[in-house]
């Protein structure tokens, strides 16, 4: 008799951890993993193995060593706890490769990367790097890794699937990335499948009852991430509502955003729900016009007219991620405003 298989997903991200929905469904035996960023209102609804995000937190050495010994303590309870719960089974992982936890995507032969937002892939990637055999070899042994970040994007070996939104024709992953089509994926779900999944993210559909001209602001979490200072980004979004100002101004803060726009821009709505925006356009909300500076959330929207910030960004991996965006968009023919 054959061992009983097992999902195990590893997500930083409500997006990700959406698309692996889609692709698999809701199984409460799922092994679900997340970092303690994931939105608690939703992690309620799933139960899942929550882990700190940072190693090392910033505020000078003692604080350092106090962060990092608290990741290897979550570290080594997080491999005891998986060793219990797949003791015998077996395992297919899926989601991100890259998070400080995500040792079991390099010692399974069975793992596949979800897509965590195409603007990763706007960065390098590379092939996974040898330090000495020996060593590595030592290293694995522990469970320790050490990778860049160019290595995390699918090139290791044991990555079998790479499920993206867009094609990507690296050579190093392109036989391995296998395009997805959300809307086709929530369409082949039946009805209950549908409503698990709103479930789940808390979606409420009276919530939605849109009757004017909306201008649908996605923010992102730039001053959190530290890629612009906060005045820097609030002008992006204040220059999108003068823009639209004949509009109603609704502003979706991006999951990890943890800017309170009700205060800032109190003459805006602020949808204070933590979902993927993509599940707008399988409930049929369309709004007038979607803003954002490099959400790829905004191709989804395909029957609104889609604005992409153009103004100076100090930060090459945002301007890239914007070029990348804008070709996507010019790709698929949309409705793209200046």
């Amino acid at each position: 008799m054959g061992k009983k298989q097992v999902k195990l997903g590893l997500f930083t991200s409500v997006y990700s951890y959406f698309l692996y929905l889609l692709l698999k469904g809701y199984d409460e035996n799922d092994i679900i993993i997340v970092h303690n960023s994931f939105p608690e209102s939703i992690s309620k609804n799933i139960n899942p193995i929550v882990v700190p995000v940072e190693a090392v937190r910033s505020g000078g050495i003692k604080q350092s060593i106090k962060g990092l010994a608290t990741y290897i303590f979550n570290y080594l309870k997080l491999r005891i706890l998986l060793f219990i719960k797949t003791f015998n089974k077996d395992v297919v992982n899926y989601g991100h490769p890259f998070s400080g936890y995500a040792f079991m995507f390099y010692e399974n032969e069975n793992s596949n990367i979800i897509e965590d937002g195409l603007a990763n892939y706007s960065r390098p990637i590379c092939k996974t790097h040898k330090i000495n055999p020996i060593i590595d070899a030592l290293l694995h042994v522990a469970g320790i890794y050490f990778l860049k970040e160019c290595e995390a994007h699918g090139s290791h070996k044991n990555i079998k699937n790479i499920y993206l939104t867009n094609e990507n024709n690296h050579p190093l992953i392109k036989d391995k990335v296998r395009v997805i089509d959300i809307k086709q994926l929530w369409n082949d779900l039946n009805r209950k499948k549908q409503n698990e999944i709103l479930e789940i993210f808390n979606i409420d559909l009276k919530d939605f009852n849109l009757k004017n001209e909306i201008a649908l602001i996605l923010t992102e979490p730039f001053t959190e991430e530290k890629l612009m200072s906060l005045d820097e980004e609030l002008s992006i979004y204040r220059s999108m509502i003068e823009k639209f100002k004949d509009m109603d101004v609704i502003i979706k803060p991006h999951p990890r955003d943890l800017k309170n726009y009700a205060e800032i821009f109190p003459n805006a709505k602020v949808i204070d729900k933590q979902f993927p925006v993509e599940l707008l356009t399988l409930i049929n909300i369309n709004p007038t016009v979607v803003c954002s500076v490099i959400s790829t959330a905004l191709y989804h929207f395909e029957k609104s007219k889609i604005y992409v910030y153009d103004g100076k960004l100090n930060d090459d991996h945002l301007d890239n991620a914007r070029e990348e965006l804008l070709k996507i968009i010019k790709e698929k023919n949309l409705d793209l405003i200046n």
